[in-house]
């Protein structure tokens, strides 16, 4: 895959406004405005890319757009059986200070270059996963991976190339995840990845993910070509804990390194790579 580097606004792998589900709860005074001015009964926000929200039956339906750096990232969405003169006008200013208010949160929990969560973020979202699988056995995976050599990209090519590297890395990696996955950049070259999956499609998520890490040419730069190494752990009675999950992760990338990087390691096959091969 040839990637030419896009501009931040329209990367796509923005995750400011890939929101968790319970995003609505940021938009709490924004929906009672809403609703006392428009005299809808119900709002929401439907961000593009997750999950359609469902749409309360026997009631009209009026939205407006949410934009961000130019391009439409969802819509502010209110419902009623009879609105107020002028909703429509009304809701698209309330819409204007939802995107502004989402841009905020962004700059607190969005790391600016590769525009993947921040640590302190993906930690705090790995804590929610992992308390929720504690809590209702919904399936949580963590994936580790860092790019193998990242130091001799910048030593050959310059940091610029070697972040326009991460900022692909993280944009072909986002592009295959679901709207309930997240990623983070834990620092440096080394990102993680939250998968509400088992270990098998773990796995197989994580082997994806490689593939197309390697399969990424940055052009900017005179070609260059990386891979990863990947470590995938699963909560489970051993794995009880953020910390307990992230170790294991941690432990499993350090043997994909140790063994020849560009491979997954994780607790189902000792390598994935090696089976495909």
């Amino acid at each position: 895959m040839a990637y030419d580097l896009p501009s931040q606004a329209a990367s796509g792998n923005d995750q400011s406004f890939a929101a968790p589900e319970s995003v609505n709860e940021q938009y709490d005074t924004i929906f009672y405005l809403v609703r006392q001015t428009t005299g809808a009964s119900h709002v929401n926000i439907q961000f593009d890319g997750a999950p359609m929200q469902p749409v309360p039956a026997g009631l009209a339906c009026i939205q407006a757009p949410l934009v961000h750096q130019g391009r439409r990232v969802g819509v502010l969405r209110a419902y009623a059986q009879d609105f107020e003169s002028g909703a429509a006008h009304m809701l698209a200013g309330f819409a204007v200070l939802a995107a502004e208010h989402h841009a905020l949160w962004s700059v607190a929990h969005c790391d600016m270059l590769t525009r993947a969560l921040t640590r302190r973020a993906f930690m705090a979202d790995l804590g929610r996963a992992v308390a929720t699988w504690a809590r209702s056995g919904v399936s949580c995976s963590l994936v580790v991976f860092d790019l193998d050599h990242f130091k001799k990209i910048n030593d050959t090519h310059g940091h610029a190339a070697g972040d326009a590297v991460l900022r692909a890395v993280a944009h072909v990696v986002q592009s295959e995840l679901r709207p309930c996955d997240r990623l983070g950049r834990l620092g440096g070259e080394e990102f993680g990845v939250i998968l509400l999956a088992d270990a098998e499609s773990a796995m197989e998520i994580a082997e994806r993910l490689r593939a197309v890490i390697e399969g990424t040419i940055v052009r900017d730069f005179p070609a260059i070509e990386f891979t990863a190494s990947l470590g995938v752990a699963t909560c489970s009675a051993q794995t009880a804990t953020r910390d307990a999950l992230m170790s294991a992760a941690d432990e499993y990338l350090y043997k994909a390194k140790e063994s020849g990087r560009n491979r997954v390691i994780g607790p189902i096959l000792a390598d994935v790579h090696q089976l495909w091969d």
